[in-house]
């Protein structure tokens, strides 16, 4: 029996490993999209895309679409790895997640918003467009995850079925109306993930060398309320990572479709005429995804 308990643990520790190598290289990548430019490109204007969506896109996504259903393979011992007491970090995440979990699309936009509105009445330009960048990126990957997960209709890991143990208990179309039925992907790590890699990336516009001083503590962040929710049973490893994608794929693109055009219709409305220009550190910036 005991021989048995080392090899389930093994397992479980190996599965967790390989969840935080994945969320880790899905936070990196886009950081390093940005990063690996040459420097001849950095000084010139972003190139102005037509559309905010390209033709790429759909592919991309159901390549992360498959590594999620790679993932979910794992999800029911990783659920169970969140909840086992005899773990120290589920003892001291407990401790932490009621936290955590509120850093949501909720409080990140409002939090924007709030920042944006005395950015602008005090005229501090550069970190009203930065702010509203993160609403923006925060509320366009929370509409995109709710538009996924109301037909998807994933149960929740502690709402399953079998809790904690069948993470393939979809009911199609009951996530619209049953907040059980709503958990891929999570919008706790869409929202994380959103607003820090607008900051990222405006950071990266502004000041290049400075991205990844900027990047690091960023992402780290972002990750933690997406695993609250792990702790807190209500989304599997697969729906985190599935949530990191989507956030991560709004902050960059929001930021750059912005700068590669002279002005928006929704930058006219609410920034007004905004400087493009790279200004060292202060917290005005953009990138090109």
């Amino acid at each position: 029996m005991g021989a048995a308990t080392t090899v389930d643990d093994a397992e479980l520790e190996s599965g967790l490993r390989r969840t935080w190598n994945v969320l880790a290289a899905a936070c990196v990548s886009a950081a390093s999209l940005a990063a690996a430019r040459p420097l001849a490109a950095q000084s010139a204007e972003p190139p102005e895309h037509k559309t905010f969506y390209s033709g790429k896109d759909a592919a991309i996504g159901a390549g992360f679409l498959a590594a999620s259903a790679g993932l979910s393979i794992f999800d029911a011992r990783l659920a169970h790895f969140f909840q086992d007491s005899m773990h120290l970090h589920v003892r001291v995440g407990r401790r932490v997640d009621n936290f955590f979990t509120h850093i949501n699309e909720t409080t990140l936009t409002a939090g924007g918003l709030a920042v944006y509105a005395v950015a602008r009445l005090t005229g501090q330009h550069h970190v009203a467009n930065a702010a509203f960048h993160v609403s923006e990126s925060v509320f366009a990957a929370s509409v995109t995850s709710q538009l996924i997960r109301g037909p998807l209709g994933r149960t929740r890991p502690r709402d399953a079925d079998k809790p904690f143990e069948n993470q393939y208990d979809f009911r199609f179309m009951q996530g619209f109306g049953h907040f059980q039925q709503r958990a891929f992907p999570s919008i706790h790590s869409s929202s994380g993930f959103a607003a820090a890699s607008a900051i990222v990336a405006e950071v990266h516009h502004r000041s290049p060398g400075a991205t990844w001083f900027v990047a690091v503590p960023a992402y780290a962040v972002a990750m933690t309320p997406g695993l609250s929710r792990m702790y807190l049973g209500q989304h599997w490893a697969s729906d985190i990572f599935a949530g990191a994608v989507l956030g991560t794929f709004y902050g960059w693109r929001v930021v750059n479709y912005s700068y590669s055009h002279t002005t928006t219709p929704v930058d006219r409305v609410f920034l007004g005429k905004t400087d493009r220009t790279r200004t060292g550190i202060p917290v005005g910036w953009s990138v090109t995804f």
